[in-house]
C-alpha cells in the first residue's frame, strides 16, 4: 500500500465519521453512544451501517496487503544483513591472507639474508684454511647462529616499551590498563603483544608491563610523549621505559647509584642523566 491509497483510506474513513456525527447529531466523536444511534431511523441507520460495513472490509484489505509488504521488507532486511556479513567475513579473510603474504615474505627475507650471511661466512672460511691452519680459536657454527639469534632479539627488543607504576586490578584487563596509559600519553600506537613481567608475589601491588609495538621508530615516539604522565593526576606515578637489555639494566643502575651519591656530596647543584653518564651543573639562584 503506497501513500496514495493510505491518504484515501484516512479520507473515507473521515468523511464517514462526519456524516454519522452530523446525523446523530453530536459534535464530538465521544457524544456518539448507543442512547445517540437509537434516535436514527431505520432508513438512516442501514445506509450508515452499509456504509460501515464497506468501509471496514476495504480497510481489512488494506491492512492484509501491508502485513503481506511488512513481511517482504523484513525478509529483504534480513538478506541485506546476511550480505553485509558476508562482505565483512571477505574483508576479514582478506585483510588475514594480505598479513599472511606479507609475514610470509618477512620471513623470507630474513631467511634469505641469514643464509647469504652463512655462506659469506663459510667463503671466508674456506679461502683462510688455503692459506692457513685452522684457528682454534675461530668462531664455530653453532655460535655464529648464537650470534644471528641474539642480533634478532635485539631488533625484536627495541619495539618493546615497558610501562612501570601501574597497579594491578582484579581481573586483569592489561588492554584497558595500557590504554589509559596511552591516552594519557595523547598517542595511540598499533600494539601488537601486551604482558606482566615476572611472578606476583605477596606485598606486590604493581608489575613491569611489556608492551611490543610496531616498529622501533614508533617506540621512539611513544618515549618522546611519555613527560605528559608527570602532569597527570592519576598517572603521574607511572614511568613509560625503553626494554633494556640485561647491560643496559646494569649500567642504569650504577647510574642511579652515582646519581644519589652525587646529589648526596654536592647538595647544592642539580645533578641528572643524560646520554650514558651523570651531569652537574649550579643551580641558578631565583631573583
Amino acid at each position: 500500500m503506497d501513500d496514495k491509497e493510505c491518504d484515501d483510506m484516512i479520507l473515507k474513513a473521515a468523511g464517514w465519521l462526519s456524516k454519522a456525527m452530523k446525523q446523530l447529531s453530536c459534535s464530538a466523536p465521544i457524544a456518539v453512544t448507543s442512547t445517540a444511534c437509537k434516535k436514527l431511523k431505520n432508513d438512516d441507520l442501514a445506509v450508515l451501517m452499509s456504509e460501515a460495513f464497506h468501509l471496514v472490509r476495504f480497510q481489512n484489505e488494506k491492512l492484509k496487503q501491508l502485513k503481506t509488504t511488512l513481511s517482504d521488507t523484513k525478509n529483504k532486511l534480513i538478506e541485506n544483513q546476511q550480505w553485509v556479513i558476508s562482505l565483512q567475513e571477505q574483508v576479514i579473510d582478506c585483510k588475514d591472507k594480505q598479513l599472511l603474504a606479507v609475514q610470509t615474505t618477512v620471513k623470507s627475507t630474513v631467511e634469505d639474508s641469514v643464509k647469504e650471511q652463512f655462506k659469506s661466512y663459510s667463503d671466508a672460511v674456506q679461502e683462510n684454511v688455503m692459506v692457513c691452519k685452522p684457528d682454534s680459536d675461530s668462531l664455530p657454527v653453532g655460535k655464529l647462529k648464537d650470534v644471528v639469534r641474539e642480533v634478532a632479539h635485539e631488533e625484536d627488543r627495541l619495539s618493546n616499551v615497558i610501562i612501570f607504576g601501574v597497579p594491578e586490578r582484579e581481573p586483569a584487563n592489561l588492554a584497558k590498563r595500557v590504554e589509559e596509559v596511552f591516552n594519557e600519553m595523547m598517542v595511540r600506537p598499533s600494539i601488537r603483544e601486551i604482558s606482566i613481567v615476572g611472578k606476583q608475589s605477596a606485598g606486590t601491588t604493581s608489575r613491569p608491563i611489556k608492551v611490543k609495538l610496531s616498529s622501533p621508530s614508533i617506540v621512539k615516539t611513544v618515549l618522546g610523549q611519555a613527560k605528559l604522565l608527570r602532569n597527570s593526576d592519576k598517572l603521574k606515578s607511572v614511568f613509560v621505559k625503553p626494554d633494556l637489555s640485561i647491560e643496559e639494566r646494569t649500567e642504569r643502575r650504577q647510574l642511579v647509584q652515582d646519581l644519589k651519591q652525587r646529589r648526596i656530596s654536592e647538595p647544592d647543584k642539580r645533578h641528572y642523566i643524560r646520554g650514558g653518564a651523570v651531569h652537574s651543573e649550579d643551580i641558578k639562584s631565583k631573583k
